[in-house]
């Protein structure tokens, strides 16, 4: 999986020159994270998305090394996200994820240069234009207010996915994280089993010396620890919300059909 283009699906470099007269308006259209069950989140989120999402980690193999990121699930079917609806909303009154709110845009590595990094955005997404919105540049070609503030929050996203790497490093240090599967259920009792996923594991944390502990303290992830663990209450939430989705989609998959089928009969009346 790509952690960083997650979203993206038309990536390019942003010009002075080439784009000097982009233009971002705002547009209620979440559609670009549709397709995903699961988003990195970093550790500054864990308390806001815990109230919400189940938090756990993920491993994958990155060339010959193991990569252990904290990810949010935001469904349980892939290739689905729960939390946008069908008019391509995000679901009202939860959090929305750092890694939705900078999108188009991303910082991608660039050793040549001033910093290493550059701006791409997502050139597919719907909002960016050359008429309408806010202008990314100035008439004389430097950073408009809209700009900054772009760099700036995603300066500030990527420095707390660096501090969340400290945290996946010290979890793994201690051997505090283990793979796990999970079956869930309803409200109404119906079950779902949720697979090789990681999570803290509690009896391990319990048996860590206070020195152990006092140092997860003063580091800032003893509360991010319990956020996680807390987080995984929500579980059976998003088991909920996933069934009553699917639900409202055959109510309204019914009705379209019923819809087209009265439809075509008052044609076929009216042509009688």
């Amino acid at each position: 999986m790509s952690n960083l283009m997650l979203l993206y699906k038309n990536v390019q470099v942003l010009s002075r020159e080439t784009h000097k007269g982009l233009r971002l308006k705002e547009v209620n259209d979440c559609s670009f994270a549709a397709n995903t069950h699961w988003m990195p989140v970093a550790g500054a989120e864990f308390y806001a998305a815990a109230r919400n999402y189940p938090v756990v980690f993920v491993s994958e193999l990155v060339g010959d090394a193991e990569q252990i990121t904290p990810i949010i699930l935001v469904g349980l079917e892939a290739g689905r996200n729960d939390f946008v609806d069908s008019a391509k909303q995000w679901a009202p009154g939860v959090y929305v994820p750092a890694f939705v709110r900078r999108y188009p845009f991303v910082l991608g590595s660039n050793p040549g240069v001033e910093g290493g990094f550059t701006v791409l955005f997502d050139e597919a997404f719907s909002g960016l234009n050359n008429l309408d919105g806010r202008p990314l540049f100035n008439e004389d070609g430097t950073n408009a207010v809209l700009l900054d503030e772009v760099l700036g929050f995603m300066n500030g996203f990527n420095e707390e996915m660096e501090r969340t790497r400290m945290l996946v490093v010290q979890l793994q240090a201690l051997n505090l994280l283990e793979k796990r599967s999970a079956q869930i259920r309803a409200a109404d009792g119906a079950a779902f089993e949720v697979q090789d996923f990681l999570v803290i594991n509690e009896e391990k944390l319990s048996a860590l010396t206070g020195e152990q502990l006092a140092d997860m303290n003063q580091r800032g992830f003893l509360g991010l620890i319990f956020a996680h663990l807390m987080s995984l209450a929500n579980l059976p939430q998003l088991l909920d919300r996933h069934r009553a989705n699917k639900a409202t989609e055959e109510v309204e998959a019914v009705k379209s059909v019923d819809g087209k089928s009265v439809k075509s009969k008052a044609s076929a009346d009216k042509s009688a």
